[in-house]
């Protein structure tokens, strides 16, 4: 078996450092591939988020929600994005919903929870912001609604960030239908959302 010379071997080494960097390289480019960002048009607020999540920008209406801009639709505001799990079926919807308002009423009332929420029992922290948080569940009719929200004031705004897993009872399908994702699993890949959120100063 013949010998390598010295500069067939130095130009193997070579051309093996060089494909580990391009191996790298396309890790990185395929980390940031997956993700896009969003920014606010009319607020100091942007995110990062997975490109595998669906972004809802027409009617968000439910059977329990009038897909506004919080739960508790009752003053002006904007749904600033909403967006849902991809696996989201006719069966069970995870949707996570973030809206602000600047308007007087709504900031007043923007810690006031919605009728029947339970308060964590303690403050979340999104973006470096102390944030109240509740949960709410509802049901009626086999379909079934469970909350998890984030209220803060932030510079005179109300931010609101609303992660509803929503659907029907599979068993009243015929034959009986699963749903695509638990609950449980549904609210722990929304909270995750949470962790892409920024805000600026103006």
């Amino acid at each position: 078996m013949s010998k390598l010379s010295l500069t067939s071997v130095i130009a193997l080494s070579t051309l093996a450092v060089l494909s580990g960097c391009q191996q790298r390289d396309a890790s990185s480019l395929d980390a940031s591939a997956q993700e896009t960002t969003f920014h606010a048009a009319n607020y100091p607020l942007g995110m990062t988020y997975d490109t595998e999540l669906a972004r809802v920008d027409g009617d968000a209406s439910s059977y329990f929600d009038n897909g506004g801009w919080q739960l508790q639709d009752d003053a002006p505001g904007e749904r600033l994005v909403a967006l849902t799990l991809p696996e989201s079926n006719d069966v069970t919807t995870a949707l996570w919903r973030l809206g602000a308002s600047r308007n007087a009423n709504a900031v007043d009332r923007c810690l006031t929870l919605p009728d029947n929420a339970q308060t964590l029992p303690s403050q979340a922290t999104i973006a470096g912001n102390a944030f109240t948080a509740f949960t709410l569940d509802d049901a009626g009719m086999s379909h079934f609604q469970n909350i998890e929200g984030y209220r803060a004031v932030i510079d005179d705004t109300c931010y609101a960030v609303d992660m509803i897993v929503q659907g029907v009872n599979g068993m009243v399908y015929d034959p009986p239908r699963q749903p695509p994702f638990s609950k449980e699993e549904a609210m722990a890949r929304l909270r995750s959302i949470n962790d892409g959120i920024s805000f600026d100063s103006e």
